[in-house]
């Protein structure tokens, strides 16, 4: 994002930093805001109808979100709540700040697309493999942000699944894992 589309978002802002564990938002509340991650980390939930919690999005350092869910804050977090009736007027009298926010979502657009190519993958392997293909390096190298756990929920596995697959895979020799690195060797 350029400096000028910085600039003109931070007017548009207050900024508050929320606790590890605490809720930002919940499902049902008004949307007002638009939401920036400065640092830190903030999941959006819903529950689905026999009451599990499903993960929509994962925000990350200098990532979006809204009210259209529940928000939790999975680390102490510098949160920039954008007020979005400014920002609405702001994008229609500015049009080098709606063509910067307009890349904004198109990338953003990008990143949702491949998590839901990867929900549709059949086999843990593949949501594996895919995952650290889109979310990691060219080469195949992921370095794991949270926990094993925190990873399965996000390929919409069980914990014990993605344990079984990483040490199968471990012990195919096609991959290394080592502290937070996940790297696929048969790149």
């Amino acid at each position: 994002m350029n400096e000028l589309f910085l600039k003109h978002l931070e007017n548009l802002s207050k900024f508050h930093c929320y606790a590890k564990g605490e809720t930002i938002f919940h499902l049902g509340q008004q949307a007002e805001s638009i939401f920036k991650v400065i640092k830190g980390e903030v999941h959006l939930y819903r529950h689905s109808q026999n009451g599990k919690r499903v993960l929509l999005y994962r925000a990350y350092d200098n990532q979006f979100f809204a009210e259209a869910s529940t928000a939790v804050s999975l680390k102490a977090s510098e949160i920039q709540i954008v007020d979005a009736r400014k920002m609405a007027l702001e994008l229609g009298e500015n049009s080098e700040f709606a063509l910067a926010w307009a890349a904004n979502l198109s990338s953003e657009l990008r990143r949702q697309r491949a998590n839901v190519e990867r929900l549709h993958l059949k086999s843990a392997e593949e949501r594996l493999r895919h995952f650290i293909m889109t979310e990691g390096s060219p080469l195949g190298e992921l370095h794991q942000k949270g926990t094993v756990s925190e990873l399965a929920e996000i390929l919409g596995l069980s914990r014990e699944a993605l344990y079984r697959i990483i040490s199968k895979m471990e012990k195919q020799g096609v991959l290394l894992r080592n502290d937070n690195l996940i790297k696929l060797k048969d790149i």
